[in-house]
């Protein structure tokens, strides 16, 4: 059988190498956070330490659960490299496939007319 023509494998090569690199990244999205990512995130609001008053000092009894809660809150909306490059590149994966589709189409149409 004839061989393909070269650019054709190159094309396949980088198509590829382009789906490797999606499902790493997809997949490094999943993955626990790293010490070298940890840089590149929003710090963490610490709750403060609160002094140890006797017990005979203390009028009213005071409650972290609201500082503990906002604590959380701010550790579970940061957002680490690999998840942004996933949902950046399962974006933009499947709107250039789209593109491409209609353009191509076009292209057939107008060549059947």
């Amino acid at each position: 059988p004839p061989s393909p023509p070269q650019g054709s494998q190159t094309m396949q090569a980088q198509t590829f190498a382009l789906c490797v690199l999606a499902l790493i990244a997809s997949a490094s999205a999943f993955a626990p956070s790293t010490p070298a990512l940890a840089g590149l995130r929003a710090p963490a609001i610490s709750t403060p330490k609160l002094n140890r008053a006797p017990r005979a000092m203390t009028t009213t009894k005071m409650s972290l659960a609201p500082i503990q809660e906002a604590a959380t809150t701010l550790l579970a909306q940061e957002v680490t490299v690999a998840a942004y490059m996933a949902v950046i590149l399962g974006t933009f994966v499947p709107v250039v496939f789209l593109v491409t589709l209609y353009i191509q189409s076009e292209t057939r149409k107008a060549g059947a007319e």
